[in-house]
Parts: structure tokens; sequence; C-alpha cells
């Protein structure tokens, strides 16, 4: 029987507890199940731990260093987030032999060429599925199940925070802010939850999802990004009103002379596979040239749904050490590899506007020039009854149509002075 694979935790917070919590409790179904065990014996957080979160038979330090270099630790599990500090204990603990399991899906995107190839250089195991969505295991998915196919394009909600603001708009006609300080009580947002709620977060995973698709590099500041801040009640009762609903979709797909990557809010129809995916879940559908279309979802955040997909790579990692198989993975679009080529030109597609202005005569008609101008053809309109005149919100939805193009008329329209807010754009797919 091998010796238990024994297991260094820096970052003892929500994923880290939750991780040490899901070792413990399934260890016995761990050992029937792989022929494996694992434990913790060491932690490692920044403040004094109380010694009942402790877990049983571990060391408990604030300083990282103590947990790399102990002769008791044989993999080093990094949930600290960020990248900078990150960066260094992963880093440290390649550079003393030892395998890592992460969590942290800015690190792997600002900083995962280096640390993949002081993996390889070092011939050990760099763990990174609990990186993107969770317990949903799309890493492996895309990198392992989907390698002999050819990726055509993915799409995913990667954010659970933004998903349930958007669920409790939609659910209650809550607007933004009510529904995310709802998030930030309920532990789903942060006090600060820019990167949530900006896109920045989503578009993290993406970069690092679209290398493993495409085997090609592609930095994260090169994805087009917009938040779901606009995004309004009336909105969401638009989105009704048209049989749909608002979703942050992370979107890869392969168009003329690249890959057209973007993160920014769709209407998506009501009916479709990831509308109807709500509250803090996530899912990913991945389209193939010969597997057609599969869906991935389930809990995205959170410590119990993380920490499933940590211990998954560290059953893996134990299982490779015991049958003197342990070696660095080489996954697609890290390293050595080109740059991503971009889609200068994305397909054409639906849009959605949302228009608010101070009534009065010949704004529709300004508007539909301003969109003929740009070789446009309106879909529909759409405008509630009873609404403040002063402030009145509707909507014009366009068949499809070249995104710089509706941008364009987009700034055009803006400029007009009947306007009482920045247009609401979002990508339209009603009818797919």
């Amino acid at each position: 029987m091998s010796a238990p694979l024994r297991v260094g935790i820096v970052g003892f917070g929500v994923v880290g507890q939750s991780t040490a919590q899901t070792l413990a409790e399934h260890a016995e179904d761990i050992h029937r199940r792989t022929g494996q065990r694992l434990a913790v014996t060491w932690v490692c957080r920044r403040t004094p731990l109380a010694p009942a979160a402790i877990p049983a038979g571990a060391c408990a330090t604030q300083d990282w260093r103590a947990v790399v270099a102990a002769a008791d630790v044989d993999v080093v599990v990094e949930t600290v987030g960020g990248v900078q500090a990150a960066a260094e204990i992963v880093r440290a603990a390649l550079e003393a032999g030892k395998p890592v399991v992460t969590a942290n899906k800015n690190l792997l995107a600002a900083r995962g060429d280096e640390l993949f190839a002081l993996a390889q250089a070092r011939h050990i195991p760099l763990g990174f599925e609990a990186a993107v969505a969770g317990g949903v295991p799309v890493v492996r998915a895309i990198a392992e199940g989907a390698a002999g196919d050819r990726l055509i394009a993915l799409r995913g909600i990667l954010n659970g925070t933004a998903n349930y603001i958007l669920t409790r708009m939609e659910e209650d006609g809550l607007e933004f802010e009510t529904a995310l300080g709802e998030a930030q009580r309920a532990g789903y947002a942060e006090a600060d939850p820019t990167l949530d709620v900006e896109g920045i977060d989503a578009r993290d995973k993406l970069a690092i999802l679209a290398r493993l698709a495409f085997g090609a590099r592609v930095e994260p500041e090169r994805i087009a990004r917009q938040g779901i801040r606009g995004v309004t009640a009336v909105d969401a009762h638009y989105a009704r009103a048209l049989g749909g609903s608002i979703r942050l979709i992370a979107a890869a797909e392969r168009g003329p002379g690249g890959v057209d990557l973007s993160v920014r809010p769709w209407l998506l129809a009501r009916n479709s596979m990831l509308a109807r995916v709500t509250g803090v879940n996530n899912a990913v559908l991945l389209t193939g040239a010969r597997t057609g279309t599969q869906l991935f979802s389930g809990p995205g955040a959170g410590g119990p749904a993380t920490s499933i997909a940590v211990v998954s790579d560290l059953i893996e990692i134990a299982a490779a050490r015991a049958a003197g198989r342990l070696a660095a993975k080489a996954p697609p679009g890290f390293g050595t590899v080109p740059e991503m080529a971009l889609c200068t030109q994305p397909p054409e597609a639906p849009w959605y506007m949302r228009l608010t202005v101070a009534d009065r005569p010949g704004i529709v008609a300004r508007v539909a020039a301003a969109l003929a101008e740009q070789d446009i053809n309106i879909d529909a309109v759409a405008q509630e009854p009873g609404m403040e005149k002063s402030r009145l919100s509707w909507v014009v939805t366009t068949e499809p149509a070249a995104a710089a193009s509706v941008r364009a008329a987009q700034e055009e329209i803006e400029k007009c002075d009947f306007m009482r807010a920045p247009i609401l754009l979002l990508r339209s797919a009603l009818k797919e």
C-alpha cells in the first residue's frame, strides 16, 4: 500500500478549509475508490487560526515558506488568490520539487506560461481543474476529453456572482444595486464586487479556456469585455416581454481569420440551455466539429464545489506517485505556442438596444436614421405604456449586424440631446 499523500494548504480560507474538510469527510470513500490516502499535514493563513479550525494532526503557520519547506508536505495546494504572492508560492513549491494544485484563475491567466514551463522543467504536475467553473469539470473536458475533436466554439456562464445578480433581477424585478446588496449579504459577492460585475473574473477564466480549446496564447486584456452594471430592472422586464433572459456570457468562437473572444451580457431565449442556468451556478457549452454541442454545468463557486475539483487533482497526483509516473502535463495553449489570432470581423449578430430618453416627437425616426446609415435593419421596437416621459426607456432589436456598425450607430445616437442615459447594448440570441 502506498504512503499517504501529505498535503500542505496555503490560503486557509473558504476553499482551503473546504478542501481539508472534504479530505477528512471523504477519506474512506477516496481510499476505497482510488486506493489512495490523502492527509492534510500543514495549513497556512496570514491571520491566526483558532485551534478548532486546524485539521486534526496538522500544523498551522502564518508563513507559507514553512509549508513549502516542510519535510512532511508532498504537495502544495494554493488557494491564496491574486497574482503576485500566489506566483511566488507556486514557483517556490515547484522549485522545491513539490507538485502544486491551484484554484487561482487570475494567476494562470497572467503567469500560466512561466509556471507550466517550470513544472515541465521539474517534471512535476501543476493541477488547475478548480481554477475555472469550480466543481464543473470543464478543464479536463477541453484539455483531455475533447483532444481528438476540433473545437469550434465555447460559450459559458463563468461567474456565479454576476449570474446570481441577473437571476434575482429577472425573478423579482430588483434593481442592480439591490440585487448586488443581496448577493453581498449572502456571501456571494465581495465588498468590492468589481472583478465579478465588470466581467474581469469571467474574462480571466475565458482566457484559460480559450487557450485550452484553441491551443494558442491570449492575454486577458485582448478580450473584449462589458460588465453588467448597466443592466436595470427595466431591461429584465423587457427581456421577459421578448421571451428572453439576460446572462453574462463568455464566448470564444472561430471566425474569419481567427477567434472571436468576448465577455458581455447577452439576451438569450428563455428556454435555451444557458438561460436555464440560475443563481450562482456555472455552465459551459462546448461545440466540436464531430461531437456537436455538450453542456457542462453545476455549482461554479463556493468552498464545497471548488474543493471537489482540488481533491480530484490531488487524487490524480497521488495515483501517479504511487505508480511511479509522476510527471508534468503540457496543457494546450500554454508554453511555447503562437499568439492567438483574433477575428477582426466577427460574424454578424442580432442586437438589443435599450434607450432612455426625454420623450418628444421624432425620436424613433432619428434612431432609425442612425441605424440605417450603418445598413442596420430594425427587427422590432418595444415600449411599455405609462412610463415617465422625462426618462422613458424603450427598446430596439435589430436584424443581424456587425458589432462595429452597431457601435458606430450607438455613438451617433448618444450624441442626441434627447438621450438621458447611455444605451445598453446586448448581443441577442433570441432566435438561436
